[in-house]
């Protein structure tokens, strides 16, 4: 996902807390927070093999 501040998009994500009002639908943002973006995307999200004995 890429957000934009700037001309340049950069890596990161943002996400927003809303209180909505389950009569009119209406959302009120709380907070927003933001990751810190990156340079470099991971190759990938697999987790290493488990080492445990019980696995092996």
């Amino acid at each position: 996902m890429t957000t934009t501040g700037s001309d340049v998009p950069r890596l990161g994500l943002t996400i927003s807390v809303y209180r909505a009002d389950n009569k009119t639908g209406d959302r009120t943002p709380i907070k927003q927070y933001e990751t810190a973006p990156r340079s470099t995307v991971e190759a990938s999200h697999v987790f290493p093999p488990c080492t445990c004995p019980r696995y092996r």
